[in-house]
């Protein structure tokens, strides 16, 4: 019998790890760790704790993570990647869903990558990276979920933490801030506030080659931009909510929850071609300034409730999210080099998101060691852009019609899913369907046409799990996902970075469909390691087209065939000394595309290796010390190619007052080798980018427990 269930496990695979093995008191918030169904790490405060379908990063119990952001906290996960534009991937898969304490997010990646950037890491407790969710989580994100856990004090009485950290880069940073909660019998209020100011400067290379034919035998002309940039960024964010027991089996709660910032972008720059004997034909310098603003309420209601002592429980959870977003830019470009003006552009491009959703989850155990969950959820999104872009000419600004438009996205998508859990006395098998039905309404108002559309989609799930012995077992799973296009990649209007580079969005994307497998195995809590291999359809391809004549990069998305990512992950724990602990997470694996992409039928293959090391030490009781080293191997993202990069950094931190308070003292990217570079080549034309980061920074940061 356990050669035949072992052969049809193996006969599955599984996305990161079996994803529904977890008791059904868990939740995607839930800390309390449980040897029986996770796999720990370590039994101290550990970094990282590798769980069946997720890997926990505790941010709190992180050196190098204080003073920082979000942003940077998400580029020093094991297996995360944040591009310089704060796109994430995991496993060198792009395409992926973030969610703030279980909740997924509505932002654009523009949005998405300024709240993480004004959010502090003093006020994260983990950042869950969930490779492959069942089927009672959104199916959106087709390389999975990052969660990000804010703390929030539930103690009785009057409990908090106060914090403040300095940093300096190139530029300085600055974190303050506080959380409180009071709790008494059956009520409890909590809040938090927090400040952000970032200070950042990045010194950036575009060269760009076009040739004469396909064969890149000949020159015609050479492109080399250069720009250094001032970004300061001020955010201030604050919650505040209830929380009341009505009974002893109902709880409800409710809160507000406010971002407001601004972010400005200021870089002086060059912009010089070259023509096939090298001789400038255009040599100009450049100024562009963007700035931006924002503020995004969120109301939130939600509540729990208890049928009985066996387990029958219901949670439900509604919410309002109002963001409003602005951005004025002013571009220029002064050539030396001939008679030909660059004339001056300006932008103002308002946005205003509504988002309401709401869900009801059901829990009912039935029979023993059955149970199946259950839910509903809605989401009602609507996205006024109106957006106007002007030139200067003849001592005038002018209305550019080419990229002048007032685009209104509008979409709902309605869900339903079932999970069964059956437990047998080592096999732990669990299935599950999630049904979603997605609308869509695309006005543009400006062209005075509309387009619709709507489809439905079934992602179903499959997990098992078996424990040979105490110490040895194994895992399979399959999981179906979709990553669909936002209203800024369906927008087919320009959006321009300077006043040679401008992206639009193409209104023909079609939504990506995953298929993602693996199979694993663990023993003890030392070691655990898994194959996995995804399969996705209609993938989402950044391309470019340059235009010599004007001298001018467009950027779009298409969709291209398909694509396949597989490899190997592995992550293992030793115990050096009793003051020594080394968490070791390998990951290798290779991004395959086919299709054709500019001329090209197929991207080729690059083998890329991930390998994280976390050294944790232990000096005194009051006296701990990091020295964290990432490094990942050339990858593809698409038609571009990055290089290798490498991370180290080192943190101490001391206990003072009683314990009460701590300081911090953490140096990242120590060795300023963690920046971004990539490069391509298609069609006629070669890019190669290089933007050189702002992460070496020195930080000093204090906390105190009230």
């Amino acid at each position: 019998m356990k050669k035949i269930i072992t052969s049809l496990m193996l006969a599955f695979s599984v996305y990161d790890g079996y994803s529904q093995t977890e008791k059904e008191t868990d939740s995607i918030v839930e800390t309390t760790i449980n040897a029986l169904d996770e796999i720990v790490i370590s039994k101290k405060k550990v970094l990282y704790t590798q769980k069946s379908d997720r890997l926990v990063f505790n941010v709190e119990n992180s050196i190098v993570s204080e003073g920082g952001t979000a942003l940077d906290v998400l580029s020093r996960a094991p297996g995360v990647v944040v591009s310089q534009d704060g796109d994430l991937s995991i496993r060198g898969q792009q395409g992926v869903a973030v969610m703030i304490n279980g909740k997924l997010t509505q932002l654009s990646q523009k949005e998405l990558a300024n709240y993480l950037k004004a959010t502090t890491s003093s006020n994260i407790k983990q950042i869950e990276v969930i490779t492959n969710p069942s089927s009672k989580y959104d199916a959106a994100g087709k390389a999975g979920i990052i969660n990000i856990i804010l703390k929030k004090p539930n103690s009785a009485g009057l409990k908090g933490t106060a914090f403040a950290s300095y940093g300096r880069g190139r530029k300085n940073r600055t974190n303050s801030g506080f959380y409180l909660n009071y709790n008494k019998d059956k009520w409890g209020v909590f809040g938090n506030y927090s400040y952000t100011f970032r200070g950042e400067e990045e010194h950036k290379q575009f060269n760009q080659t076009q040739y004469t034919n396909l064969t890149h035998q000949e020159i015609a002309s050479t492109n080399h931009q250069t720009s250094i940039t001032d970004e300061p960024l001020t955010s201030n964010n604050f919650k505040v909510g209830t929380q009341y027991e009505v009974s002893p089996k109902t709880n409800l709660e409710f809160y507000v929850d406010a971002k407001i910032g601004r972010y400005e972008n200021m870089a002086d720059g060059t912009n010089k071609v070259f023509n096939t004997s090298n001789q400038p034909i255009f040599d100009a310098l450049t100024y562009n300034d963007s700035k931006e603003k924002w503020n995004d309420y969120t109301y939130a209601f939600s509540g729990t409730h208890k049928f009985n002592d066996e387990g029958k429980n219901m949670i439900f959870d509604f919410e309002y999210e109002t963001s409003k977003f602005r951005s004025n830019q002013f571009q220029s470009a002064d050539n030396t080099a001939n008679a030909t003006v660059v004339n001056d552009r300006r932008g103002y491009i308002p946005s205003q998101l509504k988002v309401f959703t709401g869900k009801v989850d059901f829990v009912n155990p039935f029979k023993e060691k059955q149970s199946i969950e259950w839910g509903f959820k809605a989401s009602i999104k609507n996205n006024d852009n109106p957006s106007v872009y002007e030139y200067y000419d003849n001592n005038e600004w002018l209305i550019d019609f080419n990229s002048t438009n007032h685009f209104e996205y509008n979409e709902q998508i309605y869900a339903a899913y079932a999970n069964y859990k059956y437990q047998l006395e080592k096999l732990n098998i669990q299935a599950g369907l999630r049904s979603e039905y997605t609308a869509i309404n695309i006005d543009q108002k400006t062209l005075n046409e509309e387009h619709k559309d709507d489809y439905l989609k079934w992602f179903p799930s499959l997990s098992l799990k078996y424990e040979f012995t105490s110490n040895h077992s194994a895992h399979a799973s399959y999981s179906k996902r979709i990553n669909r296009p936002s209203q800024f990649d369906l927008n087919p209007f320009r959006f321009y970075d300077d006043s040679f580079n401008y992206s639009q969005g193409n209104p023909n994307l079609i939504p990506e469909i995953t298929h993602a497998m693996e199979i694993g195995y663990a023993w003890k809590s030392n070691f655990m390691a898994s194959l996995y291999f995804n399969s996705t359809k209609d993938v989402f391809t950044e391309v470019y087209n340059y235009n010599p004549d004007t001298n001018t990069t467009v950027t779009t998305q298409i969709n291209v065939d398909k694509s396949y990512n597989y490899g190997v992950n592995i992550t293992n724990t030793s115990e050096l000394s009793k003051w020594w602990s080394v968490n070791t997470l390998l990951n290798v694996f290779e991004n395959k595309f086919m299709g054709q992409i500019l001329n090209s039928n197929t991207i080729d293959p690059i083998m890329t290796i991930n390998l994280s090391v976390q050294n944790s030490f232990t000096i005194t009781e009051t006296l701990k010390a990091e020295g964290n080293a990432q490094y990942q191997s050339k990858s593809n993202l698409g038609i571009y190619q990055r290089d290798g990069f490498f991370d180290f950094s080192i943190g101490i931190s001391k206990q003072v007052l009683a314990k009460k308070g701590n300081i911090k003292l953490n140096f990242t990217d120590v060795f300023n080798t963690n920046n971004f570079y990539i490069k391509s080549a298609v069609a006629q034309t070669t890019i190669d980018k290089r933007y050189d980061l702002d992460n070496r920074i020195a930080t000093i940061a204090f906390t105190y427990r009230i």
